[in-house]
């Protein structure tokens, strides 16, 4: 092990937020009932799929502002930015592609056709907590839930009526600031939340960025049967960028904007005690702007180029099931599902190499389809132990026609032993609307196209020791992806995106918490990655290299930290990441390279100022990233940010 990698494992053993929710750690902190990786709640510990709880009071508590971040800290996740704030960011999970994780708000769909989500501007606002399923989960989701999903869940107020607000000030100009409410009784919850965060970026022109959310949830229950939820999130950013593909400082005006809405109702209704129907809406309008006016000094000389472009997608759907428990420990599942998807696109590019100016339109692009679904799944909870989840799924889309999926697990606690899961499932993501309907002049898609598909199967043990002070996981996991879709340059009208390629991500995630004083936890977690592509697909490929590595994936990484208490007075919080090397293609040379490991360290804390009669606390904050200033890119020719210091204040119950 490189000496960097065991300094970060000295430092201690994941963030302590971060909890394995089938973890025993996890059971002795909250009632672990989780609503991702099932159609109906349930207990954690009867779910064979790998499952992580991550908190937002918590989150929030470190100074974390954004999903991306406390993503770093799941077992298996490598989260992949372009270096400077808002900077389009991805997410690898258990080595697939970074569109094979499922993204939910409160449940609704927020990726794009295709599968591909921007992390950047994703914020923490009035987030309750995070679910993390890891593994395919198509069975539930559908469509590009291969690698994992991520719900954040917004808060369910409830009790008396509660007030916060915060603002920080930090390196390269930053700003930040945040509030919430929430209250409620039983019978009727609220909750709301709005933030704001602006920065100058890293580079030294052009790197505006800043965004804002508001976002809430309204929870009614007009009697004992029935339940209604809804719930909204709204965002818009902009984000200033001086660099072209290859990370050169090429550009003074070029931007983007975006715009996000996400609207979700459900209706809950129970009918009898073994019978209950639950009927979800949801909707998700997106809106990306791209602009790039000519440069002033290519103006000047009698060259330039400029070009904009504008995507607009929307999705609504709509789900519902029936819950039926013939007993105690055994619920049946059965619903359908129908979801409608559109994009368009508009754009136009200038050009003037020195023989005039010549603009070109980009051809009209509107397009739609529909998904419907039908599915069934079966959970076994039962008073010896024995958990047993099975469930199948399919999709019969406009394009790409049906694909079935399944998934089946079993789960064994002993007495006064670790527990015991194994899991095996398939999945799948569907074609973007480019692959499938795009018709310009280097791009031609094509309604044959099929979905990327995934055989997966993996195998845990979680043991509690010490009386619950140690807490230890391990995951064991094994994938198989065919039929990529790959870019090949031809002479349209022949198709430009064909099923070519395939390969395997095999691993282990590693996670143990500690708890040697009341007041201090100590928690790690370790993953190995082992990615190989099988069948290249094409001759000349950067990107699926035969007998190479999937690119952006690191084999080895690794997460310590370290957090203590002193109630209504004190909380330190301490993070290390190390990561191994990654390849990834250099595009200022289109060749392949290896991007050196790194390691971090991260530290916040927070002073308590004040504590007023009526309860209300006054807290300083500090947080610290990057404490050694490393040098690292997760891109190339991207620069991760450097040290990066915020100071602010928080009030609060």
């Amino acid at each position: 092990m490189k000496p960097q990698y065991l300094l970060a494992a000295l430092l201690a053993v994941t963030s302590p937020v971060i909890a394995d929710a089938q973890a025993p750690a996890d059971t002795a902190q909250l009632a672990d009932i989780v609503v991702t990786g099932t159609p109906v709640p349930t207990r954690a510990g009867a779910i064979a799929a790998a499952v992580t709880v991550l908190h937002g009071d918590e989150l929030r508590s470190r100074g974390l502002r954004f999903v991306q971040d406390a993503l770093r800290e799941v077992p298996g996740f490598y989260v992949v930015s372009g270096g400077s704030f808002g900077a389009a960011t991805s997410l690898f999970a258990r080595g697939g592609e970074s569109n094979y994780v499922k993204v939910l708000v409160d449940g609704v769909a927020a990726n794009q056709p295709g599968g591909g989500f921007d992390f950047a501007t994703l914020s923490l606002d009035n987030v309750e907590r995070i679910e993390v399923v890891r593994g395919p989960a198509s069975v539930v989701h559908g469509s590009d839930a291969v690698g994992g999903v991520v719900n954040v869940i917004s808060r369910n107020g409830r009790g008396p009526t509660r007030v916060g607000a915060s603002a920080q000030a930090g390196s390269f100009g930053s700003l930040g600031v945040e509030g919430s409410a929430s209250g409620g009784s039983e019978r009727l919850g609220w909750s709301g939340g709005f933030g704001y965060f602006g920065t100058d970026g890293i580079y030294a022109f052009n790197n505006r960025f800043e965004a804002s959310t508001a976002a809430g949830r309204l929870r009614i229950a007009p009697d004992a049967s029935t339940g209604l939820v809804f719930a909204a999130r709204v965002g818009s950013n902009s984000y200033a960028f001086p660099t072209d593909g290859a990370g050169a400082l090429a550009d003074s005006n070029q931007y983007s904007k975006g715009r996000t809405l996400v609207l979700a109702a459900t209706a809950e209704r129970r009918l009898s005690a073994a019978v209950e129907l639950v009927a979800t809406l949801g909707a998700l309008e997106t809106r990306y702007e791209f602009a790039d006016a000519m440069d002033f000094d290519a103006d000047t000389i009698g060259f330039g180029f400029a070009s904009a472009r504008r995507t607009e997608v929307g999705r609504r759907s709509a789900d519902i099931r029936a819950h039926v428990r013939p007993a105690t420990s055994l619920v049946l599942t059965a619903g359908g599902q129908v979801e409608r998807l559109g994009e368009r696109q508009s754009g136009w590019a200038s050009s003037n190499f020195g023989g005039g100016s010549f603009t070109d339109e980009q051809p009209p692009f509107d397009q739609t389809r529909t998904t419907r679904a039908v599915y069934a799944q079966a959970t076994a909870d039962l008073p010896s132990g024995l958990a047993l989840n099975a469930g199948a799924r399919h999709d019969d889309d406009e394009a790409f026609g049906g694909f079935t999926t399944g998934r089946a697990g079993i789960a064994y606690s002993l007495a006064k032993g670790p527990r015991l899961r194994a899991s095996v499932g398939t999945a799948f993501k569907a074609p973007s609307f480019s692959e499938t309907f795009a018709d310009a002049p280097f791009e031609r898609g094509d309604r044959s196209l099929r979905p990327e598909r995934t055989r997966s199967w993996e195998v845990g043990a979680e043991q509690m020791l010490a009386g619950g002070a140690l807490s230890m996981s391990a995951t064991w996991f094994d994938q198989r992806f065919r039929d990529f879709i790959q870019y090949v340059a031809t002479d349209p009208p022949t198709p430009t995106y064909f099923n070519l390629g395939a390969a395997t991500s095999r691993g282990l995630e590693v996670a143990v918490a500690l708890h040697p004083l009341r007041d201090l936890t100590i928690t790690g977690s370790y993953t190995r990655l082992l990615t190989e592509v099988t069948d290249g697909g094409t001759d000349g490929s950067l990107e699926f290299l035969a007998g190479g590595r999937l690119l952006r994936r690191p084999t080895d990484a690794l997460r310590a930290g370290a957090e203590y208490r002193i109630p209504d007075l004190l909380h330190l919080s301490l993070v290390a990441a190390a990561v191994g090397s990654r390849e990834d293609i250099d595009f200022s040379v289109f060749g392949r390279v290896e991007l050196d490991g790194y390691w971090t360290l991260e530290a916040s804390a927070a002073m308590q100022l004040v504590r007023a009669a009526t309860g209300v606390h006054l807290a300083l904050t500090t947080r610290v990233e990057n404490v050694f200033d490393a040098e690292y890119e997760t891109v190339v020719g991207f620069p991760a940010r450097g040290r990066t210091l915020f100071v602010g204040v928080r009030a609060g119950p």
